[in-house]
């Protein structure tokens, strides 16, 4: 082989290099903010090796594209950071139902005083609730058994056809801002949907703490209260276990309106 053929072929791989980083991009920035990889634990060259799998079927049509176009290193730049962008956006729109359970579980451990119980999330370097954390393992073993990742693969995938690769502006619609603020909405009703019969459990305890306050004063009703709600907590989940799995797969359905939601993100 001569020095010319050499460095002709070096140029082809080198289209499959700038096809592989475009497609990683975008799936990389899904991983990092989607709980579904978080909770797992992947990082580092884990998290590279498994982004580089789900994106091998996207190589040959970023090839494709590639060859019809000729980007600059600046352009090319750009374009890793939009597909980055664009990740996060994918995985924020995903990563709703997985928000909520573990914020149902906050807001239980908030009510029954377990705050002080805290873990420590290895993928986020921050403090998570132990209800919380369970209601996300939950969650995911629910995810997983039904298939939920075929579908955030397609959607995925679809979205190349909401923003093409090569596409540099605009990014996202005008309301796209407004849309995504208003997960946080949807995170909080699911939150407290998942975990209403509870919360209601705990107000009756409470308003029973309040009568036995004002019968027994010297009573101390809020070292009692502790007790009496983890206790109450533990038996009404027991009971309303079945139902919470079933309101949780309902909530995974959430991921089929995915394509609706990234419609109106993206700028068409």
């Amino acid at each position: 082989m001569t020095v010319t053929q050499l460095l002709s072929s070096v140029g082809d791989f080198y289209v499959y290099i700038i096809a592989a980083a475009l497609a990683l991009a975008r799936m990389t920035g899904l991983m990092v903010i989607m709980p579904v990889f978080t909770r797992l634990g992947l990082t580092g060259l884990l998290r590279g090796g498994v982004a580089l799998a789900l994106t091998l079927p996207l190589v040959p049509m970023m090839v494709a594209t590639l060859a019809d176009a000729d980007p600059t290193v600046a352009t090319t730049a750009f374009l890793l950071m939009k597909e980055f962008a664009v990740g996060i956006v994918l995985g924020l729109v995903l990563g709703v139902p997985f928000w909520a359970a573990e914020a149902a579980g906050d807001i239980l451990d908030l009510q029954r005083g377990a705050t002080a119980g805290m873990l420590i999330d290895p993928s986020m370097a921050q403090q998570t609730s132990i209800t919380g954390t369970l209601f996300a393992i939950v969650m995911l073993a629910l995810f997983f058994a039904a298939g939920g990742l075929g579908l955030v693969l397609g959607a995925v995938y679809d979205s190349y056809g909401l923003w093409p690769p090569l596409r540099v502006t605009p990014v996202f619609s005008a309301e796209a801002a407004d849309l995504l603020i208003g997960l946080l909405d949807r995170v909080l009703v699911m939150a407290m949907t998942l975990v209403f019969p509870l919360i209601v459990s705990f107000l009756l305890s409470d308003l029973v703490l309040a009568a036995l306050a004002r019968a027994a004063p010297h009573f101390n009703i809020f070292a009692l209260s502790l007790g009496i709600k983890s206790l109450v907590f533990c038996l009404v989940l027991v009971l309303y276990a079945a139902f919470l799995v079933f309101y949780m797969g309902e909530d995974l359905a959430v991921l089929r309106e995915a394509g609706t939601r990234l419609r109106a993100v993206s700028p068409d």
